[in-house]
């Protein structure tokens, strides 16, 4: 009997050491790790700026001594199209910076389509430096309408879009006389009445602040008023019709 419960005790730890081993749970796949979210859109209206190197949309440039820059300007404009559609756009822009640059981003921003476009420049101390621009393309005004030039002796030219002869004035103590200038601005005004919009331009190579400056002194005039500027795209020649781009 004694060696029976022996047997079947054997028998049990034997069938014990033959169970199958317990399997562990299958580990988990590791997490796919997740492509980073996309940066948030700006919560505020980018400010737009040309200094003395590019345009500028927010912290973003567009550069455009490069032939690209002009493509990279439009892109960044119209993704910001739900600040500048419709609204009232402030432009800060360098007096040093090149004309060009300016006609350029006047162009692209129309092309969105703000309510009217501020251009604030540092300028004389008796001149706003806040003054409503429209882009060439976007304005409609008569052939009398008055166009002034300072020229490459730092002097000025007046006369009207359809041509004839421009007046003239010589350059002053420091830079144009546009004291003397705004006499021969409101004389030609006075012939076009229906006019608002005073077109102006520098010769090549002048710097922006002496264009802001001719147009901010036409908003000073006792007998002549201007509520736009147009910065015509090419340089004119004064005296000769002026054909506005479409």
């Amino acid at each position: 009997m004694r060696q029976l419960e022996v047997a079947l005790l054997a028998l049990g730890w034997a069938a014990l050491g033959c169970e199958e081993p317990k399997k562990e749970p299958p580990k988990k796949a590791a997490a796919v790790e997740e492509a980073p979210a996309p940066a948030p859109k700006p919560l505020t209206a980018p400010i737009l700026e040309i200094d003395t190197i590019s345009p500028k949309v927010g912290t973003e440039r567009a550069l455009l001594i490069h032939p690209e820059g002009k493509a990279k300007l439009a892109e960044l404009l119209s993704g910001s199209k739900q600040w500048l559609e419709g609204k009232d756009v402030k432009v800060i822009v360098d007096r040093q910076t090149k004309v060009p640059w300016v006609v350029t981003f006047l162009d692209e921003l129309g092309k969105v389509g703000p309510s009217t476009i501020t251009i604030h420049t540092e300028t004389r101390k008796d001149f706003s430096a806040d003054q409503r621009f429209v882009p060439e393309s976007k304005v409609q005004a008569p052939p009398c309408s008055v166009v002034g030039m300072v020229t490459p002796d730092y002097g000025t030219a007046v006369w009207k879009l359809s041509g004839g002869t421009a007046g003239k004035r010589t350059k002053g103590m420091a830079g144009p006389d546009l004291s003397m200038t705004g006499d021969t601005i409101e004389r030609f005004a006075k012939g076009c009445k229906e006019s608002t919009t005073f077109f102006v331009q520098v010769a090549e190579g002048a710097e922006w602040g002496l264009a802001f400056d001719l147009g901010a002194s036409s908003r000073k005039l006792e007998h002549a008023k201007f509520d736009a500027t147009v910065l015509l795209g090419e340089i004119p020649v004064p005296g000769h019709k002026v054909t506005l781009k479409r």
